[in-house]
């Protein structure tokens, strides 16, 4: 049985707002909230970098490409081929040291399942929809540069 896409976001969006509340955690205290705050703010300009080169018209959270949609191979995605969920990882990491509560790295590792499961799914349909797919998945990594 496959999880629908929507429950995938829905997923998605409530263990991102797990990890973060409350912000106040995000301002530096120690080392580990300074790395915390780094992370962050990576993560949020690293979405933002590749929110630029998606443009509105191949924006989606969903893992369906977008109708009359293009294949973006340039910028962030040039690197790495999801780096919106480079991003969402980025700061899942960052509030989880924030906080400092190791339980929620059971949130961590659920929200990298959500994901991979999306990732999974946007990549067969996306290899569906692009002919040139299968090429640009290996010269690049899926969301860790040269590494995976």
């Amino acid at each position: 049985m496959q999880i629908p896409s929507t429950v995938l976001v829905a997923l998605q969006f409530i263990f991102i707002f797990l990890l973060a509340m409350p912000l106040n955690a995000f301002f530096p205290k120690t080392l580990s909230s300074s790395l915390a705050l780094a992370l962050l703010l990576g993560g949020i300009l690293l979405a933002l970098w590749a929110a630029i080169y998606l443009r509105v018209k191949n924006f989606s959270v969903m893992p369906e490409p977008v109708s009359h949609g293009t294949l973006i191979c340039t910028g962030p995605y040039a690197l790495i081929r999801h780096p919106m969920y480079s991003a969402v990882l980025m700061c899942a990491i960052g509030a989880l040291l924030a906080h400092g509560q190791w339980h929620r790295v059971v949130y961590v590792v659920i929200l990298a399942a959500v994901l991979y499961m999306k990732i999974q799914r946007e990549e067969a349909m996306l290899g569906q929809v692009y002919a040139d797919y299968a090429s640009y998945q290996k010269r690049t990594s899926a969301i860790i540069p040269y590494i995976y």
